[in-house]
């Protein structure tokens, strides 16, 4: 377009020309100038040369060309013998310079237009100032119009268009590298000085999602010439090694220090993209302040304050979700929910920027149940331990309508009081903030034991019977034994039963309930067998009377001859260990046996009952001094002596044959009845034995 309007400039100079050489045909020439040299006579477009000559007046036309493609030149300097001008641009090559004025032309002279080295601008050299490959970018500079090719390192430009000397349209080659390259371009007149040039389009984020997110979330960014690039979240970075890059999206994960606002890419550390929209980057949730305070019943309001709490979609109380509100991004005013179960439990916020959970457990609390007690008697300032459940925060503790003091608790499941002094019988109440529970039972709050019956005497060892009142539970000690009395088979409040101890001794009992008060009793004996018996006689005749002295023959009930075997004897109870016994008719040789209530014992000594023999009879009934004579009867046994002839023989000799005696005829036996004496007297037979020769 540049050289079609310079063709016309050199057309219309050239006609101008020879409209003045016309008129100076009409004219007398006086002085036309004249041309002598041109230094250098080869130049390039643009440079200066000189013009020596003579005439060349006030207003010279310096032309290049020839005819009608005559260019003028710029005059910078002239006098009349000297003309400093500048070489017009034009076609290179052979032309020709004239010199014109009013008074006539000069005769041309030859001179070489010469192509200068091609410039690019300082300013703004190559738009954009970066391009991806196959995009069409303009390099701006000097003597660019006889351009042979445009050079990215050593690849040569797709295509190019001259627009004109200063201007130049390149396509980049599609297949370029990305990154920076050495840009050259090439004329006629030669190649310009390198200049470094980014081939990569700027990236574009197109769009992004998801729009709002937290730290660790996955995003995904669209967008063109996206490769290599590096990007960032409102200035932080994602971790490289986990983000995948295309060169139309990016998938990332949001790093710990990223905030909301634009995203960016960055290519080549200086091309840069940034998102039209801003990122919300939700912050991780902290709680600051522990709520105080830190327990509560379902509805409550509880205040939470922290930071990044605008993004917050849950409140749970254990398991348990939570109505809530947003305050502000550093406080949540949340409502505790029901819950079936109390004890500490932790409140966790969750939301957008991730979870949060309070430090410090929170304690839930639900109107106590269940409370069972133990024991279910006490008496007055005696302990009481109760048990049951959600037994938390226990602000009020009452027997029978009465208010109690809490002497101690495990928190939750028990607590422990003292009977008061003022307490009566009734039900246990336990109350805190939720509500309040009623023991199924009534606590039975004993009273001082009384005692209205017992036995002064009882065996050891025996169940003994106590009656009265307010005698459940009693702990019963006699005097002397090791423990007290274990129970026998009832334990009520008007009878109990006990075991009196083996170790007992005389003295009293003490009957302990709950209650502060004892019951002692009056003087008791535990009643043992009867032992250390000694008796006097130790031998008799069966109606005689023995006098015995030993220990618990007080509670004699029965005595019995013979190891036991005789009938019941008769007998006198004296007092101070003493009584008076009738040997009984069918007393045998043997133990005396006592029985009393606390059982059956017999003497250690033997009692020898005296009697005299009965029923005798004897075999041979005649026979000579020194025969045997075998004698059958009763009570043989207790023979002493046996003397023949009517008892005036001297004493013969006897033995003992299992139930029969044998007796030896003395020398001086003469026929008569036979005598047996033992202690207890002498009998005859009734039959005579005859003495032969």
């Amino acid at each position: 377009m540049r050289d079609c309007v310079q063709k016309k400039k050199g057309w219309r100079f050239a006609v101008g020309v020879a409209l003045v050489m016309m008129a100076l045909g009409c004219k007398v020439e006086q002085f036309p100038p004249e041309l002598w040299s041109v230094s250098p006579n080869r130049y390039d477009i643009g440079r200066p040369v000189e013009l020596r000559g003579a005439q060349f007046g006030s207003s010279p036309l310096v032309t290049f060309g020839q005819a009608e493609t005559a260019v003028q030149a710029t005059v910078q300097s002239s006098s009349d013998g000297s003309l400093v001008v500048l070489v017009p641009r034009m076609p290179t090559g052979p032309t020709q310079v004239q010199v014109a004025n009013s008074q006539g032309m000069a005769p041309p002279l030859s001179f070489t237009v010469i192509q200068p080295q091609p410039t690019l601008n300082a300013d703004n050299a190559v738009l954009p100032t970066n391009a991806a490959p196959g995009a069409t970018i303009r390099i701006n500079g000097n003597n660019l119009d006889l351009l042979q090719t445009v050079l990215f390192d050593t690849t040569r430009a797709s295509s190019f268009t001259v627009v004109s000397p200063g201007e130049v349209l390149v396509t980049i080659p599609p297949k370029l590298s990305r990154g920076f390259v050495k840009l050259k371009v090439v004329t006629e007149g030669g190649t310009t000085n390198e200049l470094t040039y980014l081939v990569a389009g700027t990236p574009e984020i197109t769009g992004f999602s998801p729009k709002r997110v937290r730290v660790g979330q996955e995003i995904t960014i669209q967008g063109r010439y996206l490769s290599d690039g590096l990007l960032r979240i409102n200035r932080a970075a994602p971790d490289p090694t986990t983000t995948r890059i295309t060169d139309t999206e990016i998938k990332a994960i949001v790093p710990v220090d990223a905030t909301s606002g634009r995203l960016s890419v960055t290519v080549f550390e200086r091309l840069v993209g940034l998102s039209a929209d801003s990122i919300y980057v939700a912050g991780t949730p902290v709680i600051t302040t522990n709520p105080s305070p830190m327990e509560g019943i379902t509805g409550d309001k509880i205040l939470l304050t922290g930071l990044n709490l605008r993004d917050i979609t849950s409140v749970s109380f254990g398991n348990t979700a939570a109505q809530f509100r947003i305050l502000s991004d550093t406080q949540i005013e949340a409502t505790v929910p029901a819950r079936s179960q109390d004890g500490e439990i932790t409140i966790s916020l969750n939301g957008l920027g991730g979870s949060v959970s309070i430090s410090q457990p929170f304690i839930y609390i639900l109107p106590p149940s269940n409370l069972v007690f133990t024991p279910l008697r006490r008496g007055i300032n005696k302990l009481v331990v109760v048990t049951g459940q959600n037994l938390r925060r226990i602000q009020q503790v009452s027997l029978n309508g009465k208010p109690v003091t809490v002497n101690a608790r495990n928190e939750g499941t028990d607590f422990q009081f003292f009977v008061p002094s003022d307490a009566t019988t009734g039900p246990i109440i336990a109350t805190n903030r939720a509500g309040a529970a009623t023991s199924v039972r009534s606590l039975t709050v004993v009273q001082a034991p009384v005692v209205t019956d017992y036995p002064r005497r009882w065996p050891a060892g025996g169940r003994m019977v106590i009656k009265g009142n307010w005698l459940r539970d009693a702990v019963v000690q006699f005097t002397g034994a090791a423990n007290p009395a274990t129970n026998d088979g009832r334990n009520d409040d008007t009878e109990i039963w006990v075991r009196v101890p083996d170790d007992a001794q005389p003295g009293q009992f003490r009957l302990t309930t709950d209650s502060p008060t004892a019951f002692t009793s009056d003087a008791f004996t535990p009643v043992r067998p009867v032992s250390g018996v000694v008796f006097t006689p130790t031998k008799g005749r069966v109606g005689d009377e023995i006098t015995v002295t030993g220990q618990f023959l007080e509670d004699v009930t029965d005595v019995r001859f013979g190891g036991g075997a005789s009938l019941a004897a008769t007998f006198q109870r004296l007092g101070n260990g003493q009584m008076k016994i009738i040997v009984p008719a069918n007393a045998v040789d043997g133990t005396i046996c006592f029985t009393n209530p606390a059982g059956f014992a017999c003497t250690t000594a033997l009692f020898d009952v005296q009697r005299v023999v009965a029923g005798v009879t004897f075999t041979p009934k005649t026979g000579k001094v020194g025969t045997d004579v075998t004698f059958t009867g009763q009570n043989l046994s207790d023979v002493v002596e046996v003397r023949f002839g009517g008892g005036v023989s001297t004493a013969a000799r006897f033995r003992l044959v299992g139930n029969t005696l044998i007796a030896t005829v003395p020398a001086d036996a003469l026929s008569g009845t036979v005598c047996l004496t033992t202690d207890s007297g002498t009998v005859c037979t009734t039959e005579s034995f005859v003495v032969t020769k």
